[in-house]
């Protein structure tokens, strides 16, 4: 292999400071060629860019344009950069460049303290970052904008042409032609989701000499959370008999509605539920062995009626503060406005990634029927740009990809560096993953953030794969290494969750308040070293996991 892989970028000189946190959740693995190609840098990157000028926090003159500073890709691994996640701090009142650091990096060993620059701070940009702070403070309903972006992605998946009738040449403008919606999407999906943090946050301001474990509480239940329509309805499909007219019918609805969905979904080379619903099936048949108490209408009642308990107690403590009653109320207002709408742009741009996805899994299945592929989604691993050439000559590509494919999976094996500033070490200066780690021991406290409160004892059980959920028993502690909204019908079972990656509003921290069950997130390796079956306790106020017993 190359000392950088085909996709790699050019570290910004300005900006030289990349980490792999919080997007390492999301893209764990490396990025496929195509899938970065066509979703991630000549589109996600663009409408980052988009959403930090709107935001405020940056300002077109000091962006590379070409490859917008934002992001990159090293090793085939996506970045986030740092040096401009800092900026916003330097840039917003009342913030600093170390309290983005210790939100993202925590303590980690390879960070490079922030060097202050003369253009740090821009008064003209300052003054937007307030105004868009002032937008999020006063806003009282859903913006329109959200569903008018909803609205565009259903007329793209309802103008879908037929595929298979299609030629390979219209498949591929058709994915292609989908770039301008994921980079028109990623615009608010940046705004909403960097706007979502702010309501938890003044909830946990207030409540911090309150009850801190009530912040949490004020935020779960919340209703209007993209990821639980899908779980509620595999509950249903999970009440009918599986070999019956209605089920099938009800499942083709499923997948027509949901289908977008998947394990690994902002690959665009990895299979959704509509390519391969096995994953579902299997969920389905894991809720199956699940009572009325556990489905997700009663687990979201109770957490509603929870919060609802939560908003009076509060109300209650802080009766005779007019100040901290109006701060908690405004709190309240923005986070069940903007909770909600960060997993409204997500969907909406997962399903317009879809439809990137669809047609180049098309040409993968026809190229494979001829023999020229030995799987359908070997076609990511080329280029874009060799595309075309592709589908003239495929022969020629025939050392090109099983080549790839080799390369591409050896770098999953690596261990990339966490923080890359300035310079990437050559890819073969990279680490083989850890194989083996020093098991826990009884009694040990594994800490990580607390991110769904309540406390559960119960057995763990160690689930690496959305798509073989069938060992989780109810009322099991769900340890997972990552997850996504592929992962959230296992949280039905589940009574608790631990994950070893995650931030205070990632996926399984949203879905995990959503359903009131317990959660932390965020602890260190914790589906390689909690032993399947170990008794442990979660403990989703302190941000702890306690080993009880081992197996």
């Amino acid at each position: 292999m190359n000392e950088k892989w085909i996709t790699d970028w050019t570290p910004s000189k300005r900006f030289p400071m990349y980490t792999r946190s919080n997007v390492g959740e999301i893209m764990p693995n490396p990025c496929s060629p195509l899938g970065w190609d066509l979703v991630w840098g000549s589109s996600v990157a663009f409408g980052w860019m988009n959403g930090h000028l709107r935001w405020g926090s940056s300002a077109l003159d000091e962006i590379n344009q070409n490859e917008p500073d934002f992001i990159a890709c090293f090793g085939g691994y996506v970045y986030l950069n740092m040096s401009l996640i800092r900026l916003v701090g330097e840039r917003s009142p009342g913030m600093s460049a170390q309290q983005m650091d210790d939100i993202l990096l925590g303590s980690h060993p390879d960070v490079v303290p922030h060097a202050p620059h003369p253009d740090d701070h821009r008064p003209e940009l300052e003054e937007k970052i307030e105004a868009t702070m002032e937008w999020i403070m006063t806003v009282t309903e859903e913006p329109q904008e959200l569903m008018e972006d909803r609205k565009k992605v259903l007329d793209l998946r309802e103008g879908r042409p037929d595929l298979k009738t299609i030629s390979d040449k219209d498949l591929v403008n058709r994915a292609r032609y989908i770039g301008s919606y994921i980079r028109e999407f990623f615009e608010p999906y940046y705004v909403y989701g960097t706007a979502s943090a702010v309501g938890p946050g003044l909830l946990s301001q207030v409540c911090s000499e309150i009850d801190p474990s009530l912040s949490g509480r004020l935020i779960s239940g919340l209703d209007g959370i993209d990821s639980v329509p899908m779980t509620r309805d595999m509950w249903e499909l999970s009440r009918l008999e599986k070999n019956s007219p209605e089920y099938a019918e009800s499942f083709g609805s499923f997948l027509e509605e949901h289908g977008c969905r998947g394990p690994g979904e902002w690959d665009a080379g990895n299979p959704s539920w509509e390519i391969d619903s096995n994953p579902v099936t299997a969920a389905i048949d894991a809720m199956r062995k699940v009572d009325e108490n556990f489905s997700p209408f009663s687990k979201q009642a109770q957490a509603t009626a929870d919060r609802l308990a939560a908003e009076e107690q509060a109300r209650e403590a802080l009766a005779n503060n007019d100040e901290a009653l109006g701060l908690l109320e405004t709190g309240l207002r923005v986070s069940k406005i903007f909770v909600p709408t960060r997993e409204r742009t997500k969907l909406t741009q997962m399903m317009a990634i879809h439809e990137v996805r669809l047609p180049i899994y098309e040409l993968g299945n026809r190229m494979t029927d001829k023999g020229h592929l030995e799987e359908p989604n070997d076609i990511f691993l080329l280029l874009n740009a060799e595309l075309d050439n592709f589908i003239e000559d495929p022969d020629s590509f025939n050392e090109t990809i099983p080549q790839r494919r080799k390369d591409f999976e050896s770098l999953s094996s690596l261990e990339e560096p966490f923080i890359v500033n300035g310079e990437v070490p050559p890819i073969s200066e990279w680490k083989q993953k850890a194989t083996s780690v020093e098991p826990v021991q009884v009694g040990e406290i594994m800490t990580g953030l607390s991110g769904s409160p309540g406390e559960i004892t119960g057995r763990a059980r160690v689930i690496t794969d959305p798509g073989d959920p069938r060992e989780l028993e109810q009322g099991e502690i769900l340890v997972a290494p990552i997850t996504d909204p592929a992962w959230t019908p296992l949280f039905i079972p589940a009574g608790g969750v631990v994950v070893d990656v995650g931030a205070p509003m990632s996926h399984s921290v949203i879905v995990s308040r959503e359903f009131g069950i317990p959660c932390v997130v965020s602890v260190h390796q914790a589906a390689e070293r909690i032993p399947d079956g170990a008794l442990i306790q979660v403990d989703g106020n302190s941000g702890t996991v306690t080993i009880i017993e081992l197996p």
